[in-house]
């Protein structure tokens, strides 16, 4: 029988929460935003979810006509326990919160890059695909698996954090408390670091040096400007991005063999300056088997983890009694 509901998919970055209205033939018939508020405690779990509430209300639609709530979080999920380090917040709060607004037993849960992935494989760029990798590209480096259709999260949670895969033992340090990770050199921190050594490395021609400066750590926006202006400092900082990403892809491809690799994230925007070249250093380093693997940028940009986070409660709404109940009396709401 036709699923006629809609879905509500909640991605939840630390910036901003998107919020978007999905049915099941993948259309987004709604969408907003708002910005990022720490999540701590009742009253203010109770706003989020009022706004919610509010959003879908908003649009026409009553609570029974909506087939469930997916709910995407920037972070590991295991056992429900969640670990997000960029975002403040009292996740079972929040979930049960915005569950009894709705009347609904609770919510699907999923890491943010696995909705994304999901998202895109469904009806962005992997939608001909059966398994896609998404790598995202902004301040840090992260990804989401998705095979036959749905995520693969890991024993632990873990599936994905290719970002903390060591490329150079001993290279720079990394918030995970290692060293050398990929996300200090393919990412909008990476580039940034990449520009200034070579500033003062010595080895370029100072005289083609533009006058672009990143204005703090973050700041890849200068980067790529300069590299359009042929800063040889801001040309080297894309093509060590490219070598790096593309060594590490190689690896990668030769436990999960996706159908396709996507690049999403905000410094796809500057993907002219680097694609080609991270499409060229996959080859040299990919496993005969994998070389043909197609990399190219996703195209549901902001909306493929909304989109994604509501396919994932379409999966998983037969298993929604496997979240926390919402009547707990001991709730209190």
């Amino acid at each position: 029988m036709e699923d006629s509901k809609l879905y509500l998919g909640i991605d939840y970055g630390g910036n901003a929460v998107k919020l978007g209205l999905v049915d099941a033939f993948g259309q987004l018939s709604g969408r907003t935003s708002r910005p990022t508020v720490d999540l701590l405690d009742k009253a203010s779990c109770r706003a989020f979810a009022a706004d919610v509430a509010d959003f879908v209300h908003g649009m026409g639609i009553y609570s029974s006509e909506l087939g469930g709530i997916g709910f995407a979080i920037p972070g590991i999920i295991k056992d429900g326990s969640y670990t997000t380090p960029n975002v403040k917040a009292d996740w079972p709060l929040v979930f049960d919160s915005v569950a009894h607004a709705f009347g609904k037993q609770g919510v699907a849960i999923v890491n943010d890059a696995n909705a994304a992935a999901l998202g895109e494989l469904w009806m962005g760029a992997g939608s001909h695909a059966n398994s896609a990798l998404l790598v995202t590209i902004g301040s840090g480096l992260g990804a989401g698996l998705v095979v036959d259709g749905h995520v693969v999260a890991g024993g632990n949670g873990a599936a994905g954090e290719i970002g903390h895969i060591t490329v150079v033992p001993g290279g720079r340090p990394c918030k995970c408390g290692r060293s050398g990770c990929i996300e200090r050199y393919a990412s909008a921190r990476g580039i940034v670091q990449t520009f200034r050594e070579m500033s003062s490395s010595g080895k370029l021609d100072e005289t083609l040096f533009t006058d672009f400066e990143p204005a703090n750590d973050t700041d890849a926006l200068a980067v790529f400007r300069a590299a359009h202006k042929g800063d040889p400092r801001a040309k080297e900082a894309f093509a060590e991005m490219a070598d790096k990403l593309g060594y590490v892809l190689a690896q990668v491809a030769c436990v999960i063999d996706p159908d396709i690799i996507l690049l999403g994230g905000g410094l796809t925007a500057a993907a002219d300056l680097y694609l080609n070249d991270l499409r060229a250093a996959y080859r040299t380093y990919a496993l005969a088997a994998c070389v043909e693997t197609d990399i190219r940028c996703a195209t549901l940009l902001g909306d493929a983890g909304v989109i994604g986070a509501a396919r994932f409660a379409m999966q998983e709404a037969p298993r929604d009694s496997a979240q926390r109940d919402w009547l707990d009396p001991d709730f209190g709401l």
